[in-house]
């Protein structure tokens, strides 16, 4: 009953959202300056933030996401917590290298347990240790 609550919101959240297209030097910065091409390799979502400076959220396939910002001579990518300038180009490589690691970085996915089940139910017994006989 709670996934099919869950599946509710998220369905109701998916169709307030409008979708518009992406502007194109946020496409541009994704294939040309960080060699994210074709986008939709790497990228499953781009969605607009609303602060200031302008911001785009770009949320990777496997969950993680770093922020595009306008600033007033250059794009930034923010990436976890460092901020790299895209027109300096060793910034930009610096960039390229940590979204490199988001993508790559497999992130440990907890498993849903049963309800009142034992995780080591489906182990095999321990074997026996073998007993010498008595004399």
């Amino acid at each position: 009953m709670k996934s099919l609550k869950k599946y509710i919101k998220e369905e109701i959240t998916k169709l307030q959202e409008v979708q518009y297209p992406a502007p194109p030097e946020i496409l541009d910065v994704l294939k040309n300056k960080l060699k994210m091409d074709p986008i939709i390799r790497y990228v499953e979502n781009l969605k607009a933030i609303n602060s200031i400076p302008p911001s785009y959220r770009v949320f990777l396939h496997n969950g993680e996401f770093f922020d595009i910002i306008y600033e007033d001579f250059s794009l930034l990518a923010k990436v976890g917590s460092k901020e790299y300038f895209l027109n300096d180009i060793d910034e930009k490589n610096y960039a390229i290298k940590h979204i490199n690691r988001l993508l790559t970085g497999s992130k440990v996915k907890p498993e849903e347990e049963d309800e009142g089940g034992d995780l080591g139910s489906d182990l095999p017994p321990p074997p026996e240790a073998p007993t010498e006989p008595e004399a």
